[in-house]
């Protein structure tokens, strides 16, 4: 690669270096040490914190919760955002415009005002909720406290918060099919479904695809701020996830070398699961129009 070609790579390489690489690395390191964040003394503990990371009987509900987590972001942030797109494509003008703006409205509004604001929606004596419970004589559940309702509660606001996003991207990817390829349907005879499974989605599947797997990523994630409001991976652990359960270990116990391995597993089981989503919905993909 010639000289100049590395100048113009060299910020976003720096970047990456710093922010990514780096830290990266560090993390590595540090989960082979038993170090408290504080003592400048560091012990050498080799895989002992891997071994209790996996031999934690914590260990498996994290990644089964975590599992339900992005399954419900799956659903709320890409199927959801689907069928939305699709009802908007049928509106015109400025009815369009409001219906976008509405749906994007919570993407914008800070997570943890909108966590906030569903602790107040969630109230088991006095919300919202429990008043149009009440109107039908349905007794209100102890939303946030409940371990069958908890992680539910923490998905939903999840998906409320960072649905939208997807949502403009599939709108932009159902505009962007040629008009005429519908039309064409429409005039040899072919139903709205059978347009919609024979040349909408087949021609979608790339921003589908795009929309699936920065889910899976970001699943996790975009669910720590509403834990950390709404339950505090509570009760019992019930709404805990993989990466709560990291900022706990590090930040809460003091245990940098649990946390670190932890990460460590973590991102493994991410790397390998995302590759295997991105293989398998590849071959599914048409790239051409």
């Amino acid at each position: 690669m010639a000289r100049r070609e590395l100048l113009y790579l060299a910020p976003a390489l720096l970047v990456l270096s710093l922010f990514l690489i780096v830290p990266l690395l560090r993390t590595v390191v540090i989960s082979f040490l038993d170090w408290n964040l504080v003592s400048p003394s560091k012990a050498f503990v080799g895989l002992a914190n891997y071994a209790a990371v996996l031999g934690d009987g914590s260990f498996v509900p994290l990644v089964r919760q975590s599992a339900f987590y992005i399954f419900t972001a799956l659903l709320g942030n890409v199927v959801v955002a689907l069928l939305l797109a699709l009802l908007t494509v049928r509106l015109r003008g400025r009815e369009a415009d409001v219906y976008q703006t509405i749906l994007f409205l919570p993407t914008v509004v800070p997570v943890s005002i909108g966590a906030l604001l569903f602790v107040w929606i969630l109230l088991p004596a006095g919300g919202p909720l429990s008043a149009v419970l009440a109107l039908f004589r349905v007794p209100s559940p102890t939303w946030l406290t409940d371990p069958h309702w908890a992680p539910w509660c923490v998905a939903i606001v999840s998906s409320w918060k960072f649905f939208g996003f997807n949502y403009l991207v599939l709108l932009a990817g159902i505009r962007a099919i040629p008009r005429e390829l519908t039309e064409a349907a429409a005039i040899d005879g072919a139903s709205d479904v059978t347009a919609l499974r024979r040349i909408v989605l087949p021609l979608l599947t790339p921003t589908l695809l795009f929309a699936v797997v920065t889910t899976v990523l970001t699943a996790l994630e975009n669910a720590f701020v509403p834990v950390q409001i709404l339950t505090l991976g509570g009760p019992s652990g019930a709404s805990n996830q993989l990466i709560y359960a990291i900022f706990q270990d590090g930040f809460q116990f003091f245990q940098a070398g649990k946390a670190s391995a932890l990460s460590v597993v973590t991102l493994a089981l991410f790397a390998g699961f995302a590759f295997w989503q991105f293989r398998m919905l590849e071959r599914r993909v048409v790239y051409e129009r």
